[in-house]
């Protein structure tokens, strides 16, 4: 059974991290609240004696951070109790599971084999050392778990909780989010050892003297992570080309909408607002972007409808007169027979031609896409007795768009250049001059917050990433920065600049050391012009190896439980009282009678 600390322990642990997390009281995060959020929970798995207690240590913690760092999800249309409920008791299982790892090695020292407490790898289970490391890369693996796949949610992460320190932000490039987890987890497993050490009457020589290995381990490691993090940030970046983008938040909810023209004519206006900005600064734009959900007519079929309506001005009429490619979040008809619809980033060129779509990848689970909602039964099951009737179809394609752009000013020129002498000097300098174009992928919602999609679309090529995104639903600033928190790693992972065109916030162009160049204000109509700066495509450790890093650990966890099985097995050691039993057998009866002489 738990104690009534342990309960208390997991519960503080829970609740100081979902005030780490990006919330109503710091929209940014309170990164230094991670520091010690971890400690309770360490210190109430170090008290479990048994694998329940162990798993119900995780999963308190987990299920409390959860609800109080996602209780927007509460706000998700008619799916609110059944999204948040399910989620949270979802990642908690997650968390229970991953909790049975940490108990373990504990359970084979204690029941498995007697001699074990003398060998080894006993006296290596009771060090502080491997105390940390072991609880710091299950934390990892557990993070890494719950954040991926089809059930994948990866809010309510330590990571998320950091941007207000870009510095160890740029770890991410080398190791993904879980370098930074397990270097925060770390922190706050000897931060528990040592000050338990010292509680206890040792003095801080002794405490230093006993956990010197682990210690200089942790200050080498720190060393290196903000060496590398300081010269990231703050070395400078020459971009190649730029691309002079509008972006619109409308700030209208679709859901609450019967017709779209209204948003349609706001983002309009707010658009137009813009290009005079830029007309006076005798520009541009290159590419107008509106947020997730604004078109509501499905194409291909409604590009005859855009091309009439708004009565006002018809939207295809206008993005012909702005002259800029307009990508805008709608749906798309994949398969009219079998009723299959894409959640879709849908582009016009600048005559107001439709051009293609990408659909919606990672499709959140139970709410846009149901597991077997394509039978007849399950589908009527959902929708007359639970009530959901979403049916979004995932896209199974990665789709780029190649937008006319601009070379910067100060782009460094290629280290070579060839000269082709079967044309003329006129026709080489008119190639060489000719306007360049930058390919653009455009991830749709917490696309953007899946290495399953997000690392495909950079290694196919990708040279700036266009998120669009609605979260107006969530009516609360904390959503909206904690999926901007998450965001902002992809474009440091991959050092590639992210735009993110929402609905109503968090609205930002991001660069590729994770500064905001520039923004908009939440749950209000606004526009902004920017000249986004495109680099050159560097292949970063992350985008090469990709989620290394948990891996690597569980690899690691496995091995070290497999390892501890095969050695200290229940036949490796047999009481010597057992050894007598099964050697001699004794005779019962007595002594053999002689016969008589």
């Amino acid at each position: 059974m738990l104690s009534i600390l342990q309960v208390f322990y997991s519960v503080f642990s829970g609740l100081l991290l979902a005030l780490a997390i990006p919330n109503e009281f710091y929209l940014l995060g309170a990164p230094l609240i991670t520091l010690a959020a971890l400690i309770p929970l360490y210190e109430a798995v170090k008290k479990c004696s048994s694998y329940r207690e162990s798993f119900c240590v995780f999963f308190i913690q987990t299920f409390t951070t959860h609800i109080f760092s996602s209780f927007w999800l509460a706000y998700f249309k008619d799916f609110a109790v059944f999204t948040l409920g399910a989620s949270a008791v979802g990642t908690a299982f997650i968390g229970g599971f991953l909790g049975l790892f940490l108990h373990v090695p504990y359970t084979v020292c204690n029941q498995r084999n007697r001699l074990y407490a003398f060998s080894a790898a006993r006296r290596l289970t009771d060090t502080a050392a491997f105390r940390i490391l072991y609880f710091s890369a299950v934390y990892t693996v557990y993070e890494w778990v719950k954040s991926s796949g089809f059930l994948g949610y990866p809010w309510g992460t330590v990571t998320s909780a950091l941007f207000r320190w870009p510095v160890l932000m740029q770890l991410s490039a080398v190791t993904g989010t879980y370098g930074i987890t397990f270097f925060i987890a770390f922190f706050n497993c000897l931060a528990a050892e040592t000050a338990g050490y010292i509680l206890k009457g040792g003095s801080v020589r002794d405490c230093i003297r006993s956990f010197r290995d682990i210690l200089s381990v942790f200050a080498v490691l720190a060393a290196l992570i903000l060496s590398y993090g300081t010269y990231q940030y703050l070395r400078p970046r020459i971009p190649q080309k730029m691309l002079s983008v509008i972006m619109v938040q409308q700030n209208s909810d679709p859901w609450k909408q019967a017709d779209d023209s209204e948003s349609i004519m706001n983002s309009q206006r707010l658009t137009e607002e813009r290009i005079k900005e830029l007309q006076e600064e005798e520009k541009s734009p290159e590419l107008v972007i509106w947020s997730e959900g604004c078109l509501q007519r499905a194409f291909p079929d409604a590009y005859e409808y855009y091309r009439r309506n708004p009565k006002q001005k018809p939207l295809l009429s206008f993005v012909e007169e702005t002259g800029a490619p307009l990508l805008a979040g709608g749906s798309y008809i994949k398969s009219r027979e079998k009723r299959q619809f894409l959640n879709a980033a849908i582009f016009f060129d600048g005559k107001g031609r439709f051009r293609g779509v990408y659909g919606k990848n990672h499709l959140v689970p139970f709410a846009e896409v149901i597991p077997g909602s394509d039978i007849p039964f399950i589908k009527n099951f959902m929708s007359r007795v639970i009530g959901i009737s979403a049916g979004w179809t995932p896209g199974d394609q990665y789709v780029f768009f190649d937008v006319p752009c601009r070379y910067a000013e100060e782009r460094i020129l290629p280290a070579v250049k060839n000269i082709d002498l079967s044309v003329s000097y006129e026709e080489q300098t008119e190639m060489e001059n000719s306007r360049p174009t930058v390919r653009i992928s455009t991830p749709i919602c917490f696309d953007d917050s899946f290495t399953d999609i997000m690392r495909p679309l950079w290694l196919n090529g990708t040279e700036l990433f266009a998120n669009i995104t609605d979260d107006s639903w969530s009516l609360t600033k904390s959503a909206e920065y904690q999926h901007f928190a998450i965001a902002s790693y992809r474009a440091i992972e991959y050092r590639t600049t992210m735009l993110r065109s929402t609905n109503a916030g968090y609205s930002v162009v991001i660069d590729p050391s994770g500064r905001v160049i520039a923004d908009m204000p939440l749950f209000e109509q606004a526009s902004v012009a920017a000249d986004v700066p495109i680099y050159e495509r560097k292949m970063t450790t992350y985008a090469r190896w990709g989620n290394w890093v948990p891996y690597t650990l569980a690899v690691l966890i496995f091995m070290y439980i497999f390892r501890m099985y095969r050695e200290f097995s229940p036949t490796d050691y047999i009481p010597a009282e057992r050894k007598i039993r099964k050697g001699k057998k004794k005779k019962h009866g007595g002594h053999k009678k002689r016969k008589p002489q």
